[in-house]
């Protein structure tokens, strides 16, 4: 009976033109040496027949490159190898290397599909391969190659006819012996199944056995590491497509339109498949509907290459692969989706194609699916295998950096929007009242101030608050008396700025004017000494410098990760601060007041009576010790230290530069004193005398405190 033969088996004379190929472009060097080199004394005479074409055969301490057979070299087995990776032609060729030096009738080719879990026999060179395919399901004791494929040992059957586990023969052929070997990849997977065998009498004897198993193990190796080798090149080449592709999104220079068509038609191309889609799911509203942005590349034989996006899916809801994947997080291999009880059977309207097979994965986060990959139908019309999950799972990777950036960017293109209308909305509503400045501009925008405007112990508490706006224009004109200002401008300016701060105990309007009218009178006492600019730049800072105070020192916001906090790295109200002030000089952009704490009501007593403190020690943390109500007998000696370490050596440095602002250092040490006379009334010492005398000591010492108390 005449053997099978592969059906991708290329002619001899075309094989030999590539060797002839190989052997010119190395003519000019050294002949490449075999890559295995083998002691003769390990092997037999049947087994160095068969190694011969690929293997140096070391004799006697010698090493002695063998005569060219009637086979392939190694040389010729690379170039074979790299040229066609036909890897069952390769393997069919090596079995009739077997049956020759086995001196065997025929042998048979099977291939293993694991997917199928068939083994398939390789059938004659005809035009229609595929109609002559003779697949046999894998399971144990009916068909000799279904076992040995099952059980993964080889199978030595010494009378064909007789042996009652398989009843039928080897089915093909009218043979008397046979030796079926399974071609195992070190993963341990079976490849193919080799079946020798005899149409006489005469059984394999273990020689024979063990040149078979030898062959079996290298053609196993060679097949792992030319798959191994295969799906390496193909990763590389995807790596560098996807990597140039995420470049030009990144840097701005395609739009995620065309990188996702681009990148569909690079993943469909890799795997072979018909279909490519990208879904794109909306985290911001998941609720009952698991919503999805859609990019589709089209079926393989629509021939575009125009980015194609549907704009909305309900994953949640559709009976489709890429919905249930979306929901469990879990990825799909499936051999017949239209034949999938749980997906309806789907169809595309377009060109009639029928969806058979299907690879989807999901896109994670830490979070969990934030988009989902889907490859459909494979071009060879089989299933997607693992070497294709492997190639996917690294595309998938791209994918979480494009749903990432995505994200990212449509934020960031939402945020920017919503700041320009918030930017918009608080400055009608940040304006000043039309009354307010109508009755300011009815005194040409300024106020004119009471006698003792000038002392550095006049408060506004003594005048009328509503002449604040008014008494700030008369020191900016007074100060600034070689310019110009346009009244009305200035009364807009001003009113503003003292719009801008909050209703705080202590950082608020009157704060601002008090530290405005200080830095007033410094300037227009000793004049001369600034230029333009900074004087400016001081009565400004005077105005400026507490803008939308919130009422809470940096350490609170910190903790509280508030989001000024988040914007800036130190000194936090001072650069929110700064920025408003900048922003209302430059552009009049106002301050946006949702970040006010609109759950505080100042004219709720009971919330007035709640202070910093209070709402650090509800929160766990421990507040600072001059905000803290438990350790109010700590506040007067650390006002003290404050004033002698830090406000006191100030002064006295401006003093010496400005002799006529004494009287600031003067009410300075007065302060200091007032917290003195309250640390006499508590009866509280500096320091804790208790801490620093013995047990015995501090006994005798509190006693005589109490009698001299009485």
């Amino acid at each position: 009976m005449v053997d099978p033969t592969p059906r991708s088996v290329k002619s001899v004379k075309s094989r030999l033109d590539t060797i002839k190929q190989g052997d010119e472009a190395q003519h000019s060097v050294s002949k490449v040496q075999s890559h295995f080199l083998v002691p003769s004394d390990k092997l037999d005479k049947i087994t160095r027949r068969v190694i011969a074409p690929y293997a140096e055969i070391e004799r006697k301490d010698v090493k002695e490159e063998v005569r060219e057979g009637p086979y392939l070299d190694i040389n010729r087995f690379n170039v074979f190898l790299e040229d066609t990776v036909d890897l069952n032609s390769l393997l069919y060729e090596t079995a009739n290397v077997l049956k020759a030096v086995t001196n065997s009738s025929g042998v048979f080719v099977y291939i293993v599909d694991p997917i199928k879990n068939e083994v398939v026999l390789m059938t004659q060179n005809t035009k229609n391969p595929e109609r002559h395919e003779v697949n046999i399901p894998i399971e144990e004791g009916k068909i000799a190659s279904a076992h040995v494929a099952f059980t993964k040992e080889y199978l030595v059957i010494e009378d064909v006819q007789r042996d009652r586990r398989f009843a039928e023969g080897l089915k093909w052929v009218d043979a008397k012996v046979a030796l079926c070997m399974p071609v195992l990849k070190p993963d341990g997977d079976c490849y193919a199944v080799l079946e020798l065998f005899r149409t006489h009498c005469e059984p394999y004897d273990h020689n024979i056995i063990y040149t078979v198993v030898s062959v079996a193990c290298w053609s196993g190796a060679a097949v792992h590491q030319a798959q191994a080798r295969i799906t390496l090149q193909k990763t590389a080449h995807l790596n560098s497509e996807l990597r140039t592709l995420l470049h030009n999104y990144f840097c701005d220079l395609a739009s995620i339109d065309t990188m996702l068509t681009d990148m569909l038609a690079v993943i469909k191309s890799f795997i072979g498949a018909m279909r490519s889609s990208f879904f794109i799911i909306d985290r911001e509203h998941i609720g009952e509907h698991l919503q999805a942005d859609m990019w589709d590349d089209g079926w393989s034989s629509e021939n575009t290459t125009m980015p194609r996006r549907k704009m909305k899916v309900n994953l949640s809801q559709e009976q489709t692969p890429a919905g249930l994947v979306a929901r469990t997080g879990q990825v799909l291999n499936l051999r017949d989706v239209y034949r999938d009880p749980r997906f309806t059977k789907e169809i595309d309207p377009t060109t009639g194609t029928v969806v058979r097979t299907s690879l989807v994965a999901p896109i994670m986060d830490k979070n969990g699916v934030i988009g989902v990959v889907q490859l459909t139908n494979k071009t060879n019309a089989h299933p997607f295998d693992t070497d294709d999950e492997m190639i996917f799972s690294v595309f998938v990777n791209y994918c979480s950096l494009i749903v990432h950036f995505y994200n990212m960017q449509t934020k960031k293109i939402y945020h920017e929007n919503l700041n320009k209308v918030y930017s918009n909305l608080m400055g009608l509503h940040l304006l000043p009242c039309r009354h307010d400045l109508e009755e300011l501009m009815e005194t040409n925008g300024v106020v004119l101030p009471p006698p003792n405007f000038k002392n550095y112990n006049y408060h506004i508490s003594e005048g009328s608050k509503e002449d604040m706006p008014g008494l700030v224009c008369s020191m900016f004109v007074e100060t600034f008396a070689d310019r110009n200002f346009e009244r009305q401008n200035l009364a807009d300016f001003v009113l503003t700025v003292l719009l801008s701060y909050r209703d705080n105990p202590y950082h608020n309007a009157e704060h601002a004017f008090v530290f405005t009218h200080t830095m007033y009178l410094m300037l227009v006492n000793n004049t001369g000494y600034f230029d333009f600019v900074e004087t400016a730049g001081l009565m400004l800072a005077g105005l400026c410098h507490d803008l939308d105070h919130p009422g809470f020192n940096n350490n609170y916001l910190q903790l509280t990760r508030h989001p000024l906090a988040s914007m800036y790295r130190s000194s936090t109200l001072e650069h929110h601060h700064y920025f408003l002030a900048k922003k209302i000089i430059e552009v009049r952009a106002q301050i946006t007041p949702l970040l006010t704490d609109c759950a505080f009501d100042w004219t709720n007593n009971s919330h007035r009576r709640m202070l910093k403190g209070d709402k650090e020690r509800a929160l766990g943390y421990t507040p600072l010790s001059m905000m803290d109500r438990r350790r109010y007998l700590n506040q007067p000696p650390e006002q003290i230290q404050f004033l002698s370490v830090v406000v006191i050596p100030c002064l006295m440095i401006v003093q010496t530069v400005f002799p006529n602002t004494g009287p600031l250092l003067e009410n300075c040490r007065k302060t200091q004193e007032a917290w003195h006379e309250e640390i006499a009334i508590r009866g509280q010492k500096l320091w804790r005398q208790s801490v620093s005398v013995p047990r015995a000591s501090r006994n005798l010492f509190n006693a005589n405190t109490d009698t001299a108390t009485n």
